[in-house]
């Protein structure tokens, strides 16, 4: 019980965590990338208070704002599993549109990733065929962790989630 009181109360210990599972995935035949992200749910607040519709317009897409209804927590959660996406494709912020990434949610609850735009040719050109997300949000805190793989042994790959541009 230690163990799970340390990860919900301290950010680094679940982040400790999931890098130990981001290695055992690594260690797997067709994975081509994992990505791990923790996001401070009081700071998405204070973010989305201050910029309102224009911050959360740079960030998601309509769907995405939609499902959240501007509660902080959902937006931390889905901001931590974009992050965890760029990670697998090797950018960061600076390299794409973070609504080129949309993450959205089953009737269960689990979440899905979309590709767009320059997201979905990076998956592309790195092989990947899956991309898997799995994220949480917890004591102020939201993390999230993706894992792309690859097919192996054929030649051409598709992005199952890939989305078209919407103009």
């Amino acid at each position: 019980m230690r163990d799970v009181d340390a990860l919900l109360t301290s950010p680094s210990a679940a982040l400790a965590s999931a890098l130990e599972a981001s290695a055992l995935a690594e260690d797997r035949n067709g994975v081509v990338g994992v990505g791990v992200d923790v996001v401070s749910v009081p700071r998405m607040a204070r973010l989305v208070s201050e910029g309102g519709s224009a911050f959360l317009d740079r960030g998601w897409t309509s769907e995405e704002s939609a499902e959240a209804d501007g509660d902080p927590e959902r937006l931390a959660t889905r901001w931590a599993a974009k992050e965890a996406v760029m990670k697998c494709l090797g950018l960061g912020i600076s390299d794409l549109d973070p609504r080129n990434i949309e993450i959205s949610s089953s009737k269960s609850g689990a979440p899905s990733v979309s590709l767009r735009g320059s997201a979905a040719e990076r998956a592309r050109s790195l092989g990947i065929s899956k991309l898997d997300v799995s994220a949480s949000h917890e004591s102020g805190w939201a993390t999230a962790i993706a894992v792309a793989s690859a097919r192996m042994g054929q030649e051409d790959l598709e992005v199952p989630h890939q989305r078209k541009d919407r103009s």
